[in-house]
């Protein structure tokens, strides 16, 4: 009997059992492997054992016929990568793969571009100091375009960029002897606002200042003994309040210091409740300035609540603290894009040794934009870690 090579099976036409966890990715898998020309044989849903586990996974296998003559029909028609009439796959369940097909390619397709443009912005030499310092992809991008849109161009260097963030970057731009009358600190529970209290007030009356310091419903007995010690040390007024509503009686008193700062309790504690009597009596009070003390050493992306907080107690500045615990300062840059107030203090461990100063628009610049050196090639490796 007479056969021709066109009929010959060939070995690259043998039947191949394809694996995959869902029928999406096995075509997609089908695709790569042999392009669009294979012809699906069979489908069938399969369930197997973890080999290391009490539990089992569910996929498919599909058996698919290789590119080849036969793949063709024998006729050279048009390449064909479909079910057999055998299949029996469903048209309601075809178009269901070909709709989840689509997302995914669409997902996969959106990760790349992300990746890619996260790449190029590594790359770039201003906005990849930027990451490296801390600073998010999507905050870096709008600062590029606000800077870009400042100068004409983008900035050609880290240099050039801390230039525009000294003149954008908001912050009270005053020494000590401008930083007077009543101020109050905000904050969550751990954010350090204690401290950058206490050692203000300390700074405060080293210039001469006669300061008052009020600490309103302190969490426990131990924090009003370290009031009364690092008052005394400092040589400023110390006092505390037990009942928040006491704080409107002693407001006529203030007039006798030219500083009062007062350390509100955690942001949750039941006294701070919007519209009980200390928010009402604080929010809108012209003569105060409201302080919403943020930890530089939390992650910006866990602080989600700081913008509704600065709203609510309408807050007039932000305060950083704990800076000497974070190596990504550059991620305060994020917290300004969700909170846009201005900086009026920044604290690294006040208290024991560290720095305290009032916010100044070029200093943190070169904060969250170290300049080139010795420490920031330090900070670069251990962001990129």
């Amino acid at each position: 009997m007479a056969t021709g090579s066109n009929s010959r099976r060939t070995p690259d036409q043998d039947p191949v059992v394809i694996a995959a966890p869902s029928l999406a990715t096995a075509h997609r898998r089908i695709r790569e492997r042999f392009g669009d020309d294979a012809v699906i044989l069979s489908t069938r849903s399969v369930a197997r054992r973890h080999e290391l586990g009490l539990g089992q996974e569910r996929g498919v296998e599909v058996v698919v016929r290789p590119p080849g003559p036969l793949a063709r029909g024998g006729r050279g028609g048009p390449p064909s990568f479909r079910p057999d009439a055998g299949a029996g796959i469903p048209p309601e369940l075809r178009l269901e793969i070909e709709r989840i097909e689509s997302l995914v390619e669409e997902v996969a397709a959106g990760y790349e571009r992300g990746r890619a443009d996260e790449t190029w912005l590594a790359r770039d030499p201003a906005a990849g100091a930027l990451l490296a310092a801390g600073a998010s992809p999507a905050v870096v991008r709008r600062l590029q375009a606000r800077c870009a849109a400042a100068l004409g161009r983008a900035a050609r260097d880290p240099g050039e960029l801390r230039a525009w963030l000294s003149t954008h970057l908001r912050a009270s731009n005053c020494d000590w002897d401008g930083f007077y009358g009543c101020h109050a600190f905000l904050g969550d529970s751990g954010c350090g606002r204690s401290d950058l209290v206490l050692a203000a007030a300390a700074r405060l009356q080293a210039r001469g200042r006669r300061t008052l310091v009020l600490a309103v419903l302190p969490a426990d007995p131990g924090h009003v003994h370290r009031l009364q010690e690092v008052a005394s040390a400092g040589g400023y007024d110390a006092a505390v309040v037990n009942d928040a509503r006491h704080l409107t009686g002693a407001e006529p008193h203030f007039a006798g210091y030219d500083a009062v700062l007062i350390e509100l309790p955690r942001l949750d504690d039941p006294a701070l409740a919007l519209g009980g009597a200390l928010h009402a009596w604080l929010a809108p009070h012209l003569g105060f300035h409201r302080h919403l003390v943020v930890a530089a050493d939390r992650d910006p992306g866990d602080q989600t609540e700081l913008a509704a907080q600065a709203r609510d107690w309408n807050c007039d500045w932000v305060a950083f603290s704990r800076l000497d615990r974070t190596r990504r300062p550059g991620k305060l840059l994020d917290v300004l894009e969700t909170v846009p107030l201005a900086v009026s203090l920044v604290g690294r461990d006040p208290l024991h040794g560290g720095d305290l100063a009032v916010g100044a628009s070029a200093a943190l610049a070169a904060l969250v934009l170290p300049p080139a050196g010795p420490s920031a090639a330090r900070l670069d490796d251990e962001a990129r870690r």
